[in-house]
């Protein structure tokens, strides 16, 4: 029977023994290795007579590997963790990995090192993203993406996942209440990446975090501490679950396909708990246990629920609108031209001005809608004593007067101002085209009753095509004059 053969670590224990004068059978008996492979690994004077003192391997390989190219690359950012993988894969590295980096410490002290945090229960919980698993849309047969958030108690480790279609605030915040609710309480910080969700503008020491978000935190009573830009250590604990789950889950399910997000969370959620059961192997105790501990020292949750509110900022046109996802929705008129404070819930969008409500509406859902409170138009729809339109009447009437004609149409509606955009853009197809296109275009578009902005322009452009083509052939035409006396004719010039 072959020999056995020691790691490094029990050499350098039996050489520490050998160095406090233990005799051969004392360091067996304290090391648990027999006494005949210990004397294997003794100096040749020590080694019993017949028995051929072995060299230890582990000086070899110390010399084979680049310890300055290894140094080199934990500086600039890879873990020490996957340059020893690459040596074990190379077959010049034949011991464990913390024997791997004693060798390097040795040689490089100056290495960045890490610290090992600890955290009291119910004192952080710690957020990423990573991508998801493809959804299958049985109606076109494309594969959808999804993304999975992941929220990880930094005590207890315990896992919170689910999956969503983007990142964006909405999901974001989502995902936020009903992992809390998952947790039952809520951490007194929470430590999410740098996502536009999140923050809205990074800085090392003062990150100015997204409004929408703030609201959120304010109502949990937690206190947001995004990570540094770029430093994946601040929140590791949750980067190190996300490798690990991601692992065991994919694998699990790798050979099947989902058609929608609702059963691909539903088989999502079954493993989560069956994750969080799983003996930690750190710690020897499960997540689950660990979580029974602290969920005492958690925040509970407020007594009314939280409906997540997304926060942008928009300008209010001179029609008294503002574009918010597509649809137009109306404020008052003297707030034209300021940027207010739009705030959407689930089945409202809310502005303000300076901190003060100025206008509620329902939430669309459609595209290119307008929604609007008559209330916010100025008294009468006095439209045309304001500047705006008597504007675009003049300048309707510079151009011609079947453009005048038109835009006095469009303007004389119940809601006059809803359509300045709209004459807006025909006034300025005189600049693209010609006047004389513009005005032609308008004079087919009041005969058929068709005022919508594409119609004319398609109009103008080909009455712009047919004027271009006829005065190109005005121009190689050949020029034939009468006769005339007063003339001196070709042939003084042959």
């Amino acid at each position: 029977m072959a020999a056995r053969q020691l790691n490094v670590k029990n050499i350098e224990e039996i050489n520490r023994l050998k160095g406090l004068r233990f005799s051969a059978r004392m360091i067996a008996r304290a090391t648990g290795i027999h006494r005949t492979t210990i004397k294997k690994y003794l100096s040749p004077k020590e080694a019993s007579p017949g028995v051929a003192p072995v060299i230890p391997a582990a000086a070899a390989w110390t010399t084979v590997i680049a310890w300055e190219h290894v140094a080199n690359e934990v500086r600039s950012g890879t873990p020490v963790q996957v340059l020893w993988e690459e040596q074990v894969k190379r077959g010049i590295c034949p011991v464990s990995y913390s024997a791997f980096w004693k060798q390097l410490s040795r040689r490089h002290p100056q290495l960045p090192s890490s610290m090992h945090r600890v955290f009291a229960p119910g004192s952080r919980t710690e957020i990423d993203y990573c991508d998801g698993i493809d959804v299958l849309n049985v109606t076109t047969g494309e594969l959808v993406k999804t993304q999975l958030f992941v929220g990880v108690l930094a005590h207890s480790r315990y896992v919170f996942a689910e999956f969503s279609y983007s990142q964006k605030s909405e999901d974001f915040l989502s995902s936020h209440v009903r992992m809390w609710e998952h947790f039952g309480g809520v951490t007194h910080v929470v430590s999410p990446d740098n996502l536009k969700s999140a923050v809205t503008r990074t800085h090392l020491y003062d990150p100015l975090i997204n409004p929408a978000y703030t609201r959120l935190a304010t109502h949990y009573n937690v206190a947001v501490v995004p990570a540094r830009v770029r430093r994946p250590q601040d929140k590791g604990i949750v980067e190190r679950t996300i490798q690990a789950f991601q692992r065991w889950f994919y694998f699990r399910i790798r050979h099947r396909s989902f058609t929608s997000i609702v059963e691909l969370n539903r088989e999502l959620a079954a493993h989560v708990v069956i994750f969080n059961q799983k003996m930690h192997r750190i710690f020897r105790r499960s997540r689950k246990d660990m979580w029974q501990d602290e969920r005492q020292h958690l925040i509970p949750l407020p007594a009314d629920p939280y409906h997540v509110a997304i926060h942008a900022r928009a300008k209010l046109s001179a029609d008294c609108h503002l574009v918010f996802q597509t649809n137009y929705y109306s404020a008052p008129h003297a707030l034209r031209g300021r940027e207010l404070d739009v705030w959407a819930t689930a089945t409202s969008v809310e502005l303000f001005s300076n901190g003060e409500r100025v206008a509620v509406h329902p939430r669309g859902r459609s595209r290119g809608k307008f929604i609007t409170d008559r209330r916010h138009y100025p008294e009468a729809h006095q439209a045309y004593a304001e500047a705006t339109p008597e504007w675009l009447r003049a300048q309707a009437t510079r151009i011609g007067p079947h453009v005048e004609h038109l835009i006095v149409e469009l303007l004389s509606g119940p809601y006059p101002l809803q359509h300045t955009r709209r004459a807006q853009g025909i006034l300025r197809l005189k600049d693209k085209y010609s006047a004389l296109a513009l005005d032609r275009a308008c004079a087919t578009a009041l005969r058929f009753k068709q005022f919508h902005y594409q119609f004319i322009e398609r109009l103008a452009k080909r009455n712009a095509t047919a004027t271009t083509t006829n005065h190109a052939a005005s121009a190689t035409a050949t020029i034939v004059r009468d006769d005339n006396p007063l003339l001196r004719g070709d042939s003084l010039f042959h």
